[in-house]
């Protein structure tokens, strides 16, 4: 936001006489919401795969409460063994889900570009 404020419309705007509240509601919220919308996504999948590991290492949630983290702790042993499905099932929702929500990230940034 502070480097949109030095923009050069910014300064039109501010000299056409106009009030903050509205050059921050119809000028530089428009342009900043693309960022903090893939900027939130992105912390959503960070904080997916952080909880995942921490459970897959037993410093997060605890057993009786589930998480594909521990589903894969639990399986591990599987992977090489008897069925692997067991173990790589959670790893590939884990890896659908952090996609998912990157792209639901880039997308609504795309839906809502004022620049287009």
């Amino acid at each position: 936001m502070l480097s949109l404020r030095e923009m050069e419309y910014i300064q039109a705007v501010k000299a056409l006489g106009l009030r903050e509240m509205r050059i921050i509601v119809r000028h530089i919220l428009p342009n900043v919401l693309g960022p903090v919308i893939v900027i939130a996504a992105s912390n959503f999948a960070s904080a997916i795969i952080i909880e995942a590991g921490l459970s897959f290492l037993g410093v997060g949630v605890q057993p009786s409460m589930p998480s594909w983290g521990l589903m894969i702790k639990e399986n591990y042993n599987f992977i090489i063994t008897h069925h692997p499905a067991l173990a790589l099932a959670p790893g590939i929702a884990i890896m659908i889900l952090v996609l998912a929500f990157n792209l639901l990230g880039n997308g609504l940034r795309d839906a809502l570009d004022v620049r287009n």
